[in-house]
């Protein structure tokens, strides 16, 4: 078992950047978040199912991007689970300014028409200033996400 706190490993989606409350892989069910690097510079962050995100949640993610990465921004793909939600609080962190220090773009995978209508109070009231779209698959945003490579700086 994965200890609390920022670590790295190989699963069969990638190599693992973090977990939080201790998971071990994408399947368990223990902990609430975790982040795979998908390819150099994209990153998939999955927060679990019946989840209530908060603004903790967020700086733990982006603590983990920021490591070893000496300021270079990611391609961001968020999922969430069955009944998971983001608190207003950590909306607003998500899109704040100090979010654009770690995110290039962000694509989120809307697995329902509530959660579509949640995504789109997140792009639409707390206007992230960096591109940000909907998607109901992974290969569709992952494939969007390479086209805006060009946001990350060398």
């Amino acid at each position: 078992m994965v200890q609390h706190g920022c670590w790295s490993g190989e699963s069969s989606l990638g190599t693992y950047l973090w977990s939080n409350s201790g998971i071990d892989d994408a399947n368990s069910g223990v902990g609430s978040q975790f982040g795979v690097l998908l390819e150099p510079d994209l990153v998939h962050t999955h927060f679990k199912d019946h989840r209530l995100v908060e603004p903790s949640d967020v700086q733990h993610m982006f603590d983990a991007i920021a490591e070893g990465r000496d300021g270079r921004k990611v391609l961001l793909m968020v999922s969430v689970g069955e009944g998971t939600t983001m608190s207003n609080e950590a909306r607003a962190y998500a899109s704040s300014e100090e979010s654009n220090r770690y995110i290039a773009a962000d694509a989120i995978i809307v697995r329902d028409f509530g959660h579509q209508l949640a995504a789109n109070v997140f792009v639409r009231h707390h206007k992230p200033a960096r591109p940000i779209k909907m998607f109901g698959e992974a290969t569709a945003a992952q494939e969007w996400l390479n086209t805006q490579r060009v946001l990350i700086t060398p």
